[in-house]
């Protein structure tokens, strides 16, 4: 792609580009960003038994059963950040460079032990940070955000400032190497012209309804519990016998983080230009304990026989103790320590968004939700879809054609070309741009027009029954008939610049 493809102004290319919006914050940023009428592209690998529209389309189908109303839908591109040219066709890089002149790189993957650099998590998190970054300077887009990891600070005990990346610290595991070498990329690139940086402390679930879709971190441990537990003997007041020597005080500091809540800074801070250039640290300002997460599950499984030894060996010396630590094993490197960060650039451009705390009720949340959704294990369901408007541009473009020809849609210059731009909220949905001159066949591309072309936004459903009156009516020659339709039709849309 070279700069003859880059045909609108900064200004006329107002879509934001995501990357890994099927992931947890992924999900979220999704919701946020489309609630606030951003106008969104997101690129999707096709999964093992969905593709990749229709896991988007599961995702924003399970947003609106809980916000019970219909969301926009974003310009879906089919793609892989670890490809050159991040997999997409010819097609959507031109669209890309014609619509985009922001991106949010979210794509990541938490392992925290890789065979070698040319392996995960090396190969998506540098590899495919490189990809993103290259194919921005190709489509020459301007503005990029970047979600790391608060942990890029490796082992440390002195406060970690957001202005600090490399000071020679040590790494608990790949996973903090690759996202700070990620990050290394993200400092050293030089064709953007703002690049904002957001680390993340632990992620954790939704505050309010306890959701995850990843059962990693926090949810590990409440899986583990949830197993363990019930197979332990119960004294005589039911109580589970859980007995466990664990190396720490209780009062070790846990800087836990809800998804909706990082996804609702990210946002923000998308949105607020004086707040592009600058790193970070999306940490809570009041951590959780470890004697808080284990007084909430051992509570709430009716378990108990934990005793706090500070600082010491892991020691198994009951058969849950073995099992727990055995299976836990992954994260013991973080169980003693908890770095503090700075947030000066937090607080000054987001702290009004407070960051809910994380209390016992909050854990429990969390069980409730892993236990409904069996740790994971829940079928995935396929989205359920009347009709895909993305393959009924025909039909579409048809109705509209006979709406500007009949003048129900008035446009100010009848020997111009017509455009004008389609939003379908809700199920089977999309965003679109029609155009073609006037008497003559309308065009169908993805995307809305720039935002000083007329938009006609309407429900899924509704567009749908009116799709079916349509037809019906054309095979019928009474203009009064016409008349009341057209007027149907206007009732239904917002139509407006």
């Amino acid at each position: 792609m070279n700069s003859t493809l880059l045909q609108r102004k900064n200004h006329d290319r107002p879509y934001v580009l995501l990357t890994g919006g099927t992931g947890l914050v992924g999900q979220y940023l999704l919701k946020d960003f489309l609630s606030s009428n951003t106008r969104l592209a997101v690129i999707v690998r096709p999964g093992k038994k969905l593709d990749a529209r229709e896991r988007i389309e599961a995702t924003l189908q399970r947003w609106e059963k809980l916000l019970d109303h219909h969301l926009p839908r974003p310009v879906i591109l089919v793609g892989n950040i670890n490809a050159p040219h991040l997999g997409l066709s010819d097609r959507d890089r031109y669209w890309v460079a014609n619509h985009c002149d922001t991106i949010v790189h979210n794509a990541a993957i938490l392992k925290f032990a890789g065979a070698d650099k040319q392996q995960e998590p090396w190969r998506t998190n540098c590899g495919g940070t490189k990809n993103v970054l290259e194919f921005a300077a190709e489509a020459r887009i301007g503005h990029l955000h970047y979600v790391s990891t608060a942990y890029v600070c490796g082992v440390r005990d002195s406060v970690v400032m957001e202005s600090e990346l490399d000071v020679r610290q040590n790494f608990r595991n790949d996973y903090e190497s690759s996202k700070f070498d990620a990050e290394k990329l993200v400092a050293a690139a030089t064709h953007f012209k703002s690049k904002t940086i957001y680390r993340p402390a632990v992620i954790v679930g939704d505050s309010q309804t306890g959701f995850t879709s990843t059962y990693h971190g926090m949810f590990l441990y409440l899986r583990l519990l949830s197993t363990l537990i019930p197979l332990q003997q119960q004294d005589e007041n039911g109580i589970y016998q859980t007995p466990i020597k664990l190396p720490m005080s209780g009062d070790e500091p846990r800087n836990l983080v809800p998804v909706d809540w990082v996804s609702s800074v990210i946002c923000h801070l998308v949105k607020t230009k004086s707040a592009h250039g600058r790193t970070f640290h999306l940490v809570p300002d009041e951590c959780s304990t470890t004697r808080m997460f284990i007084d909430a599950c051992c509570e709430y499984f009716h378990s108990g026989g934990v005793e706090y030894m500070g600082e010491g060996e892991r020691v198994g010396d009951s058969g849950f103790a073995k099992m727990f630590f055995q299976n836990a094993r992954i994260y013991q490197d973080y169980e003693t320590s908890d770095p503090h960060f700075d947030t000066t650039n937090l607080r000054k451009f987001a702290g009004h968004l407070e960051c809910p705390v994380i209390d016992a009720d909050m854990i429990k949340r969390f069980i409730a939700f892993g236990e409904s959704d069996k740790w994971g294990r829940r079928r995935i369901e396929s989205p359920k879809v009347e009709a895909w408007f993305g393959d009924q541009f025909e039909r579409m473009s048809a109705l509209l054609e006979r709406l500007f020809h009949s003048g129900a849609v008035d446009t100010t210059n009848q020997n111009s070309m017509v455009e004008i731009g389609v939003d379908v909220l809700g199920p089977g949905g999309g965003q679109w741009t029609l155009s073609g001159f006037r008497g003559g066949e309308f065009h169908c591309l993805p995307g809305l027009p720039p935002t000083q072309i007329p938009t006609l936004t309407i429900d899924a459903n509704r567009l749908q029954g009116l799709l079916a009156e349509f037809e019906e009516l054309v095979h019928q020659p009474a203009d009064s008939q016409w008349d009341v339709f057209a007027e149907k039709f206007g009732a239904a849309m917002t139509f407006a610049n």
